[in-house]
């Protein structure tokens, strides 16, 4: 990993952290969440959006790792003030991966 690379991650790791669903509707609004799936990496999917990896980030979202919600999900959440997040921000995007106790 290069060093700018290394500032990135690290600038990532720095933003990075716990939400709740009313935090996320203006990103919802807008239409730039994209959901990170359970048991994969935010850091790493952040750092691929971050750095434009587009083999990557496109292989992530045909597999469903990384994925745009649906509308019956944007409503649901928007429904949920108290649901938990980690998410973080890579303009324009929002990064969120749902967080279950």
């Amino acid at each position: 990993m290069s060093t700018s690379e290394a500032d990135v991650r690290a600038r990532l790791e720095a933003d990075a952290g716990e939400v709740f669903g009313s935090d996320l509707k203006a990103h919802l609004d807008r239409d730039v969440v994209v959901v990170v799936a359970p048991g994969a990496s935010l850091l790493d999917c952040a750092m691929a959006v971050a750095t434009d990896d587009a083999a990557a980030v496109s292989a992530w979202l045909a597999d469903g790792t990384l994925r745009r919600p649906s509308d019956e999900e944007r409503d649901a959440w928007r429904a949920d003030a108290t649901r938990r997040w980690l998410a973080v921000v890579v303009r324009p995007f929002v990064l969120a991966q749902e967080l279950h106790d």
